[in-house]
């Protein structure tokens, strides 16, 4: 027999297991402002930086809607008795993945932090902005990279506890 799985809500109200646990509805809005932070980012990367300034403006506003988004995606995740610890207390075979999820969130906060150091430096002269230019665009697609996968981590680890597919969209 197939089975069919619940992507958002849109076949039915939901499941038993969403039921018994509803904090599950926070992972989905954190996941949909998460991905909004990073659409932000994308769009500004992707802009021609011919006017640097405010090519360098709308980068680094985005990448501080990503950095404020991210570091309340880890306090509502990593606190004591926050989602992490509930999923661990869920499924404890999760336990090593679920560490793998803390440790992304300090490396991709640190990878913001280095970001937004070199947005607040750009070079002066002519010569050096387009090749700097060019190193923030990879640093900062690569952490776009680096979120799309702690993303999709984090909704593999939710599947496998509680058997709920949060959905691409979120």
């Amino acid at each position: 027999m197939a089975r069919y799985r619940n992507f958002d809500g849109a076949f039915g109200a939901g499941t038993d297991t969403e039921a018994r646990h509803p904090a599950l509805d926070d992972v989905r809005l954190r996941r949909a402002g998460l991905k909004a932070a990073l659409s932000g980012l994308e769009l500004a990367l992707a802009a021609p930086y011919a006017n640097r300034v405010d090519w360098v403006l709308h980068v680094r506003e985005a990448l501080n809607v990503v950095h404020e988004v991210w570091t309340r995606h880890i306090v509502e995740t990593e606190a004591p008795g926050a989602f992490l610890d509930d999923l661990v207390s869920e499924a404890p075979r999760l336990s090593t993945p679920t560490s793998r999820l803390r440790r992304d969130h300090s490396e991709i906060l640190a990878t913001i932090v280095r970001g937004e150091k070199r947005l607040a430096a750009p070079p002066t002269e002519d010569d050096g902005y387009g090749a700097w230019a060019d190193d923030v665009r990879v640093e900062l697609t690569a952490l776009l990279a680096a979120l799309a996968r702690h993303r999709q981590r984090g909704a593999d680890l939710v599947y496998e506890a509680y058997a709920v597919d949060l959905g691409g969209g979120y």
